[in-house]
């Protein structure tokens, strides 16, 4: 018999120890070259000969230069920041304006824009020399039968040949200007949601104009564009835009389509949209003018509707704005240091009802 022999079975131990502390190790060394990697990106300075490592902590905080004569100077090391601040409008270069002549137009309603009725306004056009035909109101439907894009394939196009009109009034010695709306338009807003002017809150914005097109989208700029090239195409003498600034509603906080690296705000982009269109349209043949609403737009910028007539007279031939027989000779005055080209008594047109003004340029609605 064994004596005194143990009865219990004792198993083999696995050396486990050893292995798990070397995978913790090669872990947390991963962990780290990966930390590090990422870490020191910002760090990588990308050069002609490759790409080497610039670490503050090893940047030498003086640079040397020598001189002809063998003097060293040295210079200490400025950390730069990059801060994106808002456009200054006012170093913006003059450019329109200049060879203009005197404009005296009558308004043609939208729904008057056809062969008779055009006739009878130029038959009874009176001291004016221009009829201005409104092509494109707050509905958003062209008068004309247009061949553009969006206007085609959105159902915006209209039916009135205008090149025949356009031609018989030239014959008759008549001005032909074409007034569209930019913005409100509730016909392509509510057909191409994309378009449309939005809340911060993600609803299609509208008021008692109608509904609203985002003046930021580069598709809504490319619209109004291709319709200008297109009367400037047929003859048109001068453009006129109505309506290119944001709502007049205060408190609104809008959502923007595009995407800029500064905040978007209502003068940025009304401006942009104004320096751009103006830039793409520089070769037409046809004046291209603006519209203003309020009288503070008219003395330096409108922050809630982004217009500025100070930017508009450098980059559009004409200003027009509502008036009076008895006012417009005093606004005109009050616009002369914002006239860097051109003429100020071709430049400023004010619009009236009934009795004309003395200026040289005016536009009369009936």
């Amino acid at each position: 018999m064994a004596g005194n022999r143990s009865e219990f079975y004792r198993g083999k131990r696995k050396k486990t120890g050893p292995a798990l502390i070397v995978s913790i190790v090669v872990l947390s060394l991963i962990a780290f070259v990966v930390l590090l990697f990422y870490g020191l990106q910002k760090y990588i300075v990308v050069t002609n000969s490759g790409l080497h490592l610039d670490l503050p902590i090893l940047a030498d905080t003086k640079t040397s230069q020598t001189g002809d004569d063998g003097t060293v100077r040295e210079f200490e090391t400025v950390n730069a920041e990059l801060i994106v601040g808002e456009p200054d409008y006012t170093n913006v270069r003059a450019t329109a304006g200049e060879g203009l002549t005197e404009l005296k137009a009558v308004l043609v309603p939208a729904d008057q824009v056809n062969a008779d009725s055009v006739n009878a306004y130029a038959d009874s056009i009176g001291k004016g020399n221009t009829l201005m035909l409104d092509l494109k109101t707050v509905t958003g439907m062209l008068v004309w039968k247009s061949e553009t894009e969006i206007a085609k394939g959105y159902g915006t196009t209209g039916t009135v040949d205008l090149k025949p009109i356009i031609t018989s009034l030239h014959e008759k010695d008549i001005k032909v200007a074409a007034r569209l709306c930019c913005f409100v338009d509730n016909t392509l807003a509510s057909r191409y949601e994309q378009l449309a002017l939005h809340k911060s809150t993600g609803e299609a914005f509208s008021d008692d104009n109608g509904a609203w097109l985002d003046p930021s989208n580069s598709i809504v700029r490319d619209y109004i564009v291709s319709l200008c090239k297109e009367l400037d195409a047929m003859g048109v003498d001068e453009i006129l835009l109505n309506g290119m600034r944001m709502p007049e509603t205060e408190g609104v906080t809008y959502a923007y389509s595009s995407t800029t690296s500064a905040t978007p705000t209502p003068q940025t982009v009304i401006s942009g949209f104004a320096i751009s269109v103006t830039r793409t349209l520089k070769s037409m043949n046809a004046n291209l003018s603006v519209q203003v609403g309020s009288a503070k737009a008219m003395q330096s910028v409108d922050e809630v509707t982004g217009q500025s007539a100070p930017l508009f007279f450098k980059v559009f031939d004409r200003v027009y704005r509502t008036s009076s027989a008895d006012t417009a000779g005093d606004e005109q005055k009050a616009v002369k240091s914002m006239i860097e080209l051109g003429e100020l008594k071709y430049r400023y047109v004010p619009i009236v009802y009934d009795t004309l003004p003395g200026t040289t340029c005016w536009m009369k609605l009936n």
